[in-house]
């Protein structure tokens, strides 16, 4: 009797852990994510002195991220839901109002580093910020953004085509390859809405990536590349699942290679669940550095969000849900009628609006597609264009 009760519980637990281990994800439903997203548009609608949440990240790039992710988000979710498209539109115009004149604007052109020429030089900035205006053209297409957008695109496809490693600083001295991604994202959307020619580039920068920019021991994106101002430095999970997010913008097929050695060589698979480490081959336990936050065993908090974004993009269903599971174990939703959002499970601390962000736009990775009575009644832009700070007014708050 004693052998058929074991028997019993070791077939269920055998058929839990196999249920568990082939999980399949799903978008959550369009009225939690438009709650969600009403809670991040009104941290982007309130002062910076006025919002605790923004006020709490202390740091610039940070807040170009919230403003950033919440508009790829904003972006992904009317494309789940058309109905949605009018209020990502505005959430996405209050966003780029604030990049425009905000403090993040003025972290990026007021600091010495930053006065040349044209004011402003940093890839980060000028990247998302492109990004952001393809947003808004690609959800309202009589976007008063329109002539910035051309003009910071051609200013973007001049500087990179020319820059060393075609990739530009983030900072003096400093070059990511992750935040050159996003403007090669920017550049394709650009391409996409409008007809210009810079889609080509893009594919010469792959071509160029995968001879001087991958890592020969794992076919894997560079997190710096080597310059006279630094030396290069080894792929790693949290740079690769940011980079793998924008090539999914502009090289899907790439973006899918560098996803499947990214999860050959950096995760654990445990079955109901799947981790990431920072570094491959390292189990560190530490505090990290600001790309890594805390490591436990060498498994990083970043390694598994973006991870689990690049899980969606690609539809590797299974996969997303054990991230998933990962994400829901560490966090709590609050909820209230209009608005949805997370703290942290356990102890009584808030998620950063910019996790917020980051969570939203990786849970609903999904193409963006351009609808044909778009590109076919937009402009060519022309190539000579120059960006220049002075041209960045906002315009007047739509009605």
């Amino acid at each position: 009797m004693k052998r058929k009760i074991a028997l019993v519980i070791g077939v269920l637990v055998l058929g839990l852990w196999a249920a568990f281990s082939r999980p399949s994800y799903h978008y959550p439903a369009p009225a939690e994510l438009r709650r969600k997203a009403h809670y991040l548009e009104r941290i982007i609608r309130s002062p910076q002195n006025e919002s605790a949440e923004l006020n709490a990240l202390g740091n610039a790039e940070w807040s170009l991220f919230s403003l950033s992710y919440a508009v790829y988000a904003f972006t992904n979710i009317s494309q789940l839901d058309s109905t949605f498209r009018p209020e990502a539109a505005h959430y996405t115009q209050l966003a780029i109002a604030k990049m425009l004149t905000g403090s993040v604007a003025q972290a990026f052109r007021n600091s010495n580093a930053f006065v040349r020429s044209d004011s402003v030089t940093s890839v980060l900035y000028l990247g998302h910020l492109n990004l952001m205006l393809g947003c808004h053209r690609l959800l309202d297409p009589a976007s008063p953004y329109q002539a910035l957008h051309d003009s910071l695109s051609a200013t973007l496809h001049r500087r990179l085509a020319a820059a060393p490693n075609h990739c530009l600083e983030s900072y003096p001295g400093g070059v990511w390859v992750p935040d050159n991604t996003v403007a090669l994202a920017s550049l394709q959307l650009h391409s996409e809405l409008t007809g210009s020619p810079y889609r080509a580039f893009c594919q010469q920068w792959v071509a160029y990536a995968r001879q001087h920019l991958t890592d020969p021991a794992t076919g894997l994106l560079l997190s710096k590349p080597a310059t006279r101002h630094q030396a290069a430095q080894e792929p790693r999970g949290s740079h690769l699942g940011w980079s793998i997010f924008f090539l999914y913008r502009f090289a899907p097929g790439y973006a899918a290679e560098q996803y499947r050695r990214y999860q050959a060589q950096f995760s654990t698979n445990w079955g109901a669940i799947r981790l990431y480490s920072e570094r491959a081959g390292s189990y560190e336990t530490s505090e990290g550095d600001i790309d890594s936050g805390p490591l436990v065993l060498g498994y990083s908090i970043p390694a598994n969000a973006f991870a689990f974004g690049n899980a969606v993009a690609l539809r590797d269903w299974p996969n997303a849900q054990r991230l998933r599971r990962v994400i829901r174990f560490g966090s709590r939703e609050v909820s209230s009628a209009e608005e949805m959002h997370y703290r942290v499970r356990f102890v009584d601390l808030p998620v950063s609006p910019l996790a917020e962000a980051l969570i939203l736009h990786a849970e609903t990775m999904t193409p963006w597609r351009v609808p044909a009575t778009v590109s076919a009644a937009a402009p060519i832009a022309r190539q000579s264009s120059s960006w220049h700070p002075a041209a960045a007014r906002p315009p007047g708050r739509p009605r």
